[in-house]
């Protein structure tokens, strides 16, 4: 039940990632977004174009950065990488997989050096996901509602944590640039769905055979709900500012009709 869970988390992380990105670059330029999201966007595409490279794809041009970033237009501005693997079915799995891995290696990586004090106060605010599957309706509903205790939680930590210590400030930022270019941009998202399956599947195969490879998990469990929990918050928080905005603009728009009707 354990690696059903962390299927489970592990898309439900690709698909926030996607979101967040998408609300961020319809509310601004993505242009904007990506210089914003600079570590993740890296990472996610070098990997992603090594991914097709080493199945025997083309890469015919490769932009990071588009010059082109026309405000309220989602596709302008995004990493332009027109690469297709060659394997039909295998091909796009494969490098979508090597864009997952990469991401998460950098994520662990930022945590292993930085992520210590952050990950400590998170594990104090008492925040953590389950650990297994519902099997039951009134199972499913206090996961549900376990999903609100988890963003208090969250924004409880985010004033306690030092952020005079620059490690915080610094973990705090890679890890959301990292886990937001976990989802793909212009990437198919069927293949990152599949390759975050074959992730979880690799792990848990590895653990069978190792014992020694089983704690890793309990190990790694903090660090996800934290990506997790960042997410989720920084997606609900994307949410009402859009809204606001929209909100704004449609009041805006009542007051000029009615001087105009005056």
């Amino acid at each position: 039940m354990l690696y059903a869970a962390f299927v489970l988390w592990l898309l439900l992380i690709v698909f926030l990632g996607t979101g967040v990105y998408r609300l961020w670059a319809g509310m601004t330029r993505p242009a904007w977004v990506n210089w914003a999201l600079l570590p993740g966007t890296l990472v996610a595409e070098m990997a992603y174009i090594f991914g097709c490279l080493i199945t025997g794809g083309e890469i015919r041009h490769a932009r990071l950065m588009p010059a082109d970033s026309s405000k309220g237009a989602a596709a302008d501005g995004e990493p332009a990488t027109d690469a297709s693997p060659r394997l039909k079915v295998l091909g796009p799995i494969i490098a979508s997989l090597l864009a997952l891995a990469a991401c998460a290696a950098a994520i662990l990586g930022a945590n292993a050096l930085l992520g210590e004090a952050v990950l400590d106060q998170f594990a104090r605010q008492g925040a953590t996901l389950p650990k297994a599957l519902p099997t039951g309706w009134d199972a499913f509903w206090k996961q549900l509602s376990g999903q609100v205790s988890l963003l208090k939680a969250t924004c409880e930590m985010v004033p306690n944590l030092d952020w005079l210590n620059w490690r915080v400030p610094l973990f705090a930022y890679l890890a959301l640039c990292l886990s937001v270019r976990l989802g793909p941009v212009r990437r198919d998202l069927r293949a990152t769905l599949a390759a975050a399956v074959v992730v979880a599947l690799v792990i848990a195969v590895i653990a069978a055979l190792n014992k020694k490879f089983s704690g890793l998990m309990e190990d790694l469990w903090p660090l996800l709900g934290y990506i997790y929990a960042t997410l989720l918050l920084t997606l609900l928080a994307s949410l009402m500012i859009k809204g606001i905005i929209a909100l704004t603009g449609v009041v805006r728009g009542g007051e000029k009709r009615k001087s105009r009707a005056a």
